[in-house]
Protein backbone atom coordinates (compact mmCIF):
# COMPACT_ATOMS: atom_id res chain seq x y z
CA UNK A 1 0.00 0.00 0.00
CA UNK A 2 2.93 2.01 0.67
CA UNK A 3 4.25 1.95 -3.04
CA UNK A 4 1.13 2.74 -4.29
CA UNK A 5 0.51 5.60 -2.26
CA UNK A 6 3.78 6.92 -3.58
CA UNK A 7 4.19 8.27 -0.08
CA UNK A 8 1.45 9.88 0.61
CA UNK A 9 -1.47 9.55 2.82
CA UNK A 10 -4.09 7.61 1.51
CA UNK A 11 -7.43 5.50 2.02
CA UNK A 12 -7.69 2.23 0.87
CA UNK A 13 -11.06 0.41 -0.26
CA UNK A 14 -9.84 -3.27 0.23
CA UNK A 15 -12.68 -5.25 -1.49
CA UNK A 16 -12.63 -8.58 -3.15
CA UNK A 17 -9.34 -10.21 -3.34
CA UNK A 18 -7.41 -13.46 -2.34
CA UNK A 19 -4.50 -13.77 0.69
CA UNK A 20 -2.05 -16.72 0.69
CA UNK A 21 -2.78 -15.50 4.47
CA UNK A 22 -4.91 -13.65 6.26
CA UNK A 23 -4.34 -12.76 9.97
CA UNK A 24 -6.68 -10.38 12.40
CA UNK A 25 -7.73 -9.84 15.61
CA UNK A 26 -11.06 -8.86 16.96
CA UNK A 27 -11.90 -6.43 20.59
CA UNK A 28 -11.62 -8.01 23.87
CA UNK A 29 -12.44 -6.90 27.42
CA UNK A 30 -10.42 -4.56 29.21
CA UNK A 31 -7.06 -6.20 30.27
CA UNK A 32 -7.37 -4.37 33.82
CA UNK A 33 -4.92 -1.70 33.43
CA UNK A 34 -6.57 1.39 32.72
CA UNK A 35 -7.67 0.54 28.59
CA UNK A 36 -11.49 0.57 28.21
CA UNK A 37 -10.56 -2.81 25.87
CA UNK A 38 -8.04 -5.00 24.62
CA UNK A 39 -7.59 -7.04 21.46
CA UNK A 40 -8.01 -11.28 21.31
CA UNK A 41 -6.02 -13.40 20.65
CA UNK A 42 -4.68 -13.50 16.23
CA UNK A 43 -6.58 -15.77 14.09
CA UNK A 44 -4.85 -17.01 11.34
CA UNK A 45 -6.47 -18.25 7.78
CA UNK A 46 -4.57 -19.66 5.59
CA UNK A 47 -5.43 -19.17 2.40
CA UNK A 48 -8.68 -16.54 3.37
CA UNK A 49 -10.55 -13.83 1.44
CA UNK A 50 -11.13 -10.08 2.15
CA UNK A 51 -14.73 -9.95 1.06
CA UNK A 52 -14.78 -5.90 1.98
CA UNK A 53 -12.40 -3.82 4.19
CA UNK A 54 -11.08 -0.25 4.42
CA UNK A 55 -7.60 0.89 5.66
CA UNK A 56 -5.82 4.36 6.47
CA UNK A 57 -2.40 4.47 5.38
CA UNK A 58 -0.48 7.34 7.22
CA UNK A 59 2.29 7.26 9.43
CA UNK A 60 3.99 5.76 12.71
CA UNK A 61 7.38 6.38 13.96
CA UNK A 62 8.03 8.31 11.17
CA UNK A 63 7.44 4.77 8.88
CA UNK A 64 4.21 4.04 6.56
CA UNK A 65 1.16 2.48 8.84
CA UNK A 66 -1.71 1.02 7.85
CA UNK A 67 -5.10 0.55 9.88
CA UNK A 68 -7.67 -1.60 8.56
CA UNK A 69 -10.62 -3.49 10.23
CA UNK A 70 -13.36 -5.92 7.57
CA UNK A 71 -14.84 -8.54 6.59
CA UNK A 72 -12.86 -11.62 5.41
CA UNK A 73 -13.76 -15.59 4.84
CA UNK A 74 -11.94 -18.19 5.92
CA UNK A 75 -11.18 -21.78 3.33
CA UNK A 76 -14.67 -22.54 3.86
CA UNK A 77 -16.36 -19.41 3.38
CA UNK A 78 -17.63 -18.53 6.73
CA UNK A 79 -17.10 -15.06 7.65
CA UNK A 80 -15.50 -13.23 10.35
CA UNK A 81 -14.58 -9.67 10.73
CA UNK A 82 -12.13 -7.37 13.01
CA UNK A 83 -8.76 -5.56 12.84
CA UNK A 84 -6.57 -7.24 10.14
CA UNK A 85 -2.80 -7.15 10.54
CA UNK A 86 -0.77 -6.25 7.48
CA UNK A 87 2.55 -6.70 8.27
CA UNK A 88 1.86 -10.60 8.42
CA UNK A 89 -1.04 -11.09 5.93
CA UNK A 90 -0.10 -11.64 2.68
CA UNK A 91 -1.38 -11.59 -0.77
CA UNK A 92 -2.16 -14.18 -2.80
CA UNK A 93 -2.35 -12.07 -6.51
CA UNK A 94 -1.96 -8.94 -7.46
CA UNK A 95 -5.23 -6.87 -6.61
CA UNK A 96 -6.28 -3.55 -8.48
CA UNK A 97 -8.07 -1.28 -5.48
CA UNK A 98 -9.22 1.92 -4.97
CA UNK A 99 -7.38 4.54 -3.53
CA UNK A 100 -8.26 7.75 -2.69
CA UNK A 101 -4.31 10.04 -2.18
CA UNK A 102 -4.31 12.93 0.61
CA UNK A 103 -2.94 15.96 0.27
CA UNK A 104 -2.60 18.61 2.95
CA UNK A 105 -3.16 16.23 5.69
CA UNK A 106 -2.38 12.85 7.21
CA UNK A 107 -3.28 10.47 10.13
CA UNK A 108 0.36 10.32 12.39
CA UNK A 109 0.38 7.82 15.43
CA UNK A 110 0.11 9.51 18.84
CA UNK A 111 -0.23 8.44 22.44
CA UNK A 112 -3.23 8.78 23.46
CA UNK A 113 -3.70 9.80 27.62
CA UNK A 114 -7.42 9.20 28.05
CA UNK A 115 -7.90 5.98 26.33
CA UNK A 116 -3.89 4.51 26.79
CA UNK A 117 -3.80 3.40 23.55
CA UNK A 118 -1.38 4.64 20.91
CA UNK A 119 -4.30 6.26 17.80
CA UNK A 120 -4.72 7.54 14.46
CA UNK A 121 -4.75 11.67 14.79
CA UNK A 122 -5.28 13.97 11.59
CA UNK A 123 -1.85 16.48 10.98
CA UNK A 124 -1.53 19.05 8.55
CA UNK A 125 1.45 17.94 5.83
CA UNK A 126 0.93 21.54 3.86
CA UNK A 127 -1.64 24.13 2.81
CA UNK A 128 -4.21 23.65 0.63
CA UNK A 129 -6.06 26.30 -0.62
CA UNK A 130 -9.52 24.97 -1.50
CA UNK A 131 -9.89 21.35 0.50
CA UNK A 132 -12.20 19.11 -1.17
CA UNK A 133 -12.07 16.66 1.73
CA UNK A 134 -11.69 16.52 5.73
CA UNK A 135 -9.57 14.10 7.80
CA UNK A 136 -10.44 13.56 11.15
CA UNK A 137 -10.97 11.50 14.01
CA UNK A 138 -13.95 11.13 16.60
CA UNK A 139 -13.86 11.17 20.66
CA UNK A 140 -15.01 8.68 23.07
CA UNK A 141 -18.76 9.01 23.71
CA UNK A 142 -19.88 11.14 21.06
CA UNK A 143 -22.61 9.73 18.85
CA UNK A 144 -21.41 8.91 15.56
CA UNK A 145 -24.13 10.54 13.18
CA UNK A 146 -23.60 13.83 15.65
CA UNK A 147 -20.24 13.94 15.70
CA UNK A 148 -19.99 13.67 12.00
CA UNK A 149 -22.48 16.63 11.16
CA UNK A 150 -20.25 18.76 13.59
CA UNK A 151 -17.14 18.40 11.33
CA UNK A 152 -19.01 18.59 8.32
CA UNK A 153 -20.43 22.09 9.30
CA UNK A 154 -17.22 23.26 10.80
CA UNK A 155 -15.35 22.10 7.70
CA UNK A 156 -18.67 24.25 5.14
CA UNK A 157 -19.31 20.56 3.60
CA UNK A 158 -23.28 20.10 2.91
CA UNK A 159 -22.95 17.13 0.87
CA UNK A 160 -20.18 14.42 1.26
CA UNK A 161 -19.27 10.52 0.86
CA UNK A 162 -18.09 9.33 4.20
CA UNK A 163 -15.59 6.46 4.58
CA UNK A 164 -13.67 5.09 8.09
CA UNK A 165 -13.28 3.05 10.49
CA UNK A 166 -13.04 3.13 13.93
CA UNK A 167 -14.67 1.32 17.57
CA UNK A 168 -18.16 1.67 18.79
CA UNK A 169 -19.88 0.80 22.33
CA UNK A 170 -21.52 -1.96 20.97
CA UNK A 171 -23.45 -1.47 17.60
CA UNK A 172 -27.10 -1.02 17.17
CA UNK A 173 -28.62 -1.60 13.65
CA UNK A 174 -31.89 -0.49 12.04
CA UNK A 175 -32.42 -3.92 10.36
CA UNK A 176 -29.95 -6.27 11.70
CA UNK A 177 -30.27 -6.63 15.75
CA UNK A 178 -27.12 -5.08 17.68
CA UNK A 179 -24.03 -6.49 19.04
CA UNK A 180 -24.07 -6.45 22.90
CA UNK A 181 -19.74 -6.11 23.43
CA UNK A 182 -19.24 -2.70 25.26
CA UNK A 183 -16.36 -2.35 22.30
CA UNK A 184 -17.10 -3.37 18.71
CA UNK A 185 -14.44 -2.46 15.69
CA UNK A 186 -16.46 -1.24 12.84
CA UNK A 187 -15.95 -0.45 9.41
CA UNK A 188 -17.83 1.87 7.46
CA UNK A 189 -19.34 0.46 4.25
CA UNK A 190 -21.43 2.93 3.18
CA UNK A 191 -21.73 6.84 4.55
CA UNK A 192 -23.35 9.88 3.28
CA UNK A 193 -24.37 13.45 4.40
CA UNK A 194 -26.53 15.60 2.86
CA UNK A 195 -27.94 18.59 3.62
CA UNK A 196 -26.81 18.16 6.62
CA UNK A 197 -28.12 14.58 7.41
CA UNK A 198 -25.64 11.82 7.78
CA UNK A 199 -26.35 8.40 7.24
CA UNK A 200 -24.18 5.24 7.55
CA UNK A 201 -24.08 1.45 7.08
CA UNK A 202 -21.50 -0.41 8.63
CA UNK A 203 -19.73 -3.59 9.62
CA UNK A 204 -19.23 -4.31 13.17
CA UNK A 205 -17.83 -7.56 15.35
CA UNK A 206 -18.13 -8.00 18.76
CA UNK A 207 -16.14 -10.67 21.70
CA UNK A 208 -17.36 -13.07 20.74
CA UNK A 209 -16.58 -13.14 17.26
CA UNK A 210 -21.01 -12.29 16.42
CA UNK A 211 -20.53 -9.98 13.64
CA UNK A 212 -23.49 -7.86 11.71
CA UNK A 213 -23.67 -5.38 8.70
CA UNK A 214 -26.57 -3.39 8.38
CA UNK A 215 -28.01 0.76 8.59
CA UNK A 216 -26.57 1.93 11.99
CA UNK A 217 -29.70 2.98 13.99
CA UNK A 218 -29.38 7.04 14.73
CA UNK A 219 -29.00 8.44 18.19
CA UNK A 220 -27.88 5.37 19.68
CA UNK A 221 -24.04 4.33 18.75
CA UNK A 222 -20.99 6.31 20.55
CA UNK A 223 -17.83 6.06 20.08
CA UNK A 224 -15.93 4.21 22.37
CA UNK A 225 -12.38 4.45 21.74
CA UNK A 226 -11.57 6.67 18.79
CA UNK A 227 -13.53 6.86 14.84
CA UNK A 228 -11.03 7.37 11.85
CA UNK A 229 -12.97 9.47 9.37
CA UNK A 230 -12.49 10.96 5.97
CA UNK A 231 -15.63 13.14 4.27
CA UNK A 232 -15.15 13.70 0.68
CA UNK A 233 -17.37 16.48 -1.01
CA UNK A 234 -20.02 15.21 -3.49
CA UNK A 235 -19.35 11.72 -4.03
CA UNK A 236 -17.14 8.51 -2.79
CA UNK A 237 -18.40 5.88 -5.06
CA UNK A 238 -16.23 4.95 -7.99
CA UNK A 239 -13.11 7.01 -7.42
CA UNK A 240 -10.75 4.70 -8.32
CA UNK A 241 -7.12 6.83 -7.64
CA UNK A 242 -8.28 9.85 -6.59
CA UNK A 243 -6.64 12.56 -5.09
CA UNK A 244 -8.03 15.18 -2.34
CA UNK A 245 -7.03 17.91 -0.73
CA UNK A 246 -7.55 17.36 2.62
CA UNK A 247 -7.74 19.52 5.84
CA UNK A 248 -6.71 18.00 9.42
CA UNK A 249 -9.82 18.44 12.29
Amino acid sequence: MADAADGAAAWFDLSGFDVDRLCFVRPAPAPGDGHVAWYSATTTFEPGRILRAGAHLGRRDGAPFAHIHGVWADHDGRRHAGHLLPETTVLGRDAEVDVILLDGAQMDSADDPETRFRLFRPVRTARIENPNAILATARPHAVIEDIIGAIAREGGLDHAGIVGIGSLVGARFTDAGAIGSYATEVLLTQGRLSDGRVDLNAAAVGFDGLHAEGVLARSTNTVCVTFELLLVEGQCDGMGRARMGAKPR
